[in-house]
């Protein structure tokens, strides 16, 4: 009996047992598949979802936005996120993994989440919007205004002599439509180049002549960021040009003191009344180019997406709040 036990010693009974080496790589490759599969069903549903809410062209806007960069990041921390669950529960390593991974895939979808950057908006910009009528053209003024100061950054040079607005160019359209609606006499465009070409206060100037304001209205002043606009600006204010008193004034207006807006975007507006504070100036606040929006408008899907438009937005939000709590 002994004899006919050990009659084929070459078989062992743990060669039917999987190895350790065998194991893995099933593991990996289904790691691998329950890492791409996650993404695409997170993919198919939210543009199922927004196809059902907005339509057909919405949903296939929803699926563009997905595979931008931005998007690709989001679905690439989820997948990570996959492949370390699917490998925690196998034994291969700690719960650490699939839980950084996963606050990764959080973090970036709220930093680049258009609700997240609209309350950020709000957050920079909700002190300045009591006014019903953010707009000067719209509010109803005793007098007009003396002047209004366009601060630069609102426009980019495409080439020599061509200029075009951008974002914040609701800047310099609304110091066009306040000289228009009679709401201002004058406008002060501002902003030097740190390299010479093309500056800001040039585009603003050649912008609005393209607007129909005419040149006798438009100030140029200096000044290579919003501190040095403010000290230009106190200069003027010091020693006010002859035109301030030749548009319109009454003899009574004349007497009193000059009543000057200044026309930036609302994000930047706290800065840059703290430095005209700092510079000895009362302006007027005329916020433009609103980030954060009050509409009751339904909560869709797509509104899920992260967008490289919002990451901008908390980008620049982030900054004004930093330079407040530096003192700037």
């Amino acid at each position: 009996m002994m004899g006919r036990m050990n009659a084929n010693p070459s078989i062992d009974p743990a060669e039917d047992q999987p190895t350790q080496s065998t194991v893995k790589p099933r593991s990996c490759c289904s790691g691998i598949v329950v890492a791409l599969a996650v993404p695409a069903a997170l993919v198919l549903l939210l543009v199922v979802v927004t196809w059902m809410q907005q339509g057909f062209v919405a949903g296939m806007r929803c699926g563009t936005d997905l595979i931008q960069p931005v998007g690709l990041v989001w679905l690439g921390l989820l997948a990570l996120t996959a492949f370390a669950f699917s490998q925690w529960r196998r034994g291969f390593h700690s719960v650490v993994k699939p839980i950084a991974w996963f606050t990764c895939f959080l973090v970036w979808g709220i930093v680049a989440n258009g609700d997240f950057a609209n309350w950020m908006s709000g957050q920079v910009e909700s002190p300045l919007r009591s006014e019903p009528h953010p707009a000067l053209e719209q509010r109803k003024l005793e007098r007009p205004l003396d002047a209004v100061v366009v601060l630069g950054g609102g426009s980019s040079a495409i080439t020599a002599g061509f200029y075009e607005l951008g974002r914040d160019g609701e800047r310099v359209i609304s110091a066009a439509q306040a000289y228009h609606a009679g709401a201002t006499r004058m406008i002060i465009v501002t902003g030097s180049s740190t390299d010479g070409y093309e500056p800001p206060w040039k585009q603003s100037t050649q912008l609005l002549l393209s607007l129909g304001v005419p040149e006798a209205a438009i100030v140029r002043i200096e000044g290579v960021n919003t501190r040095a606009e403010m000290q230009s600006l106190r200069e003027l204010m010091d020693s006010p040009p002859a035109e301030f008193g030749s548009l319109g004034r009454t003899d009574e207006e004349q007497s009193g003191e000059l009543q000057v807006g200044l026309i930036t975007s609302a994000f930047h507006m706290p800065r840059a009344l703290r430095l005209a504070k700092a510079s000895s100036l009362e302006l007027i606040p005329l916020p433009c180019a609103f980030r954060a929006e009050n509409n009751d408008r339904p909560w869709v899907a797509s509104s899920l997406v992260p967008r490289a438009e919002n990451l901008d937005t908390v980008a620049k939000m982030f900054k004004e709040t930093i330079a407040k709590m530096v003192g700037q």
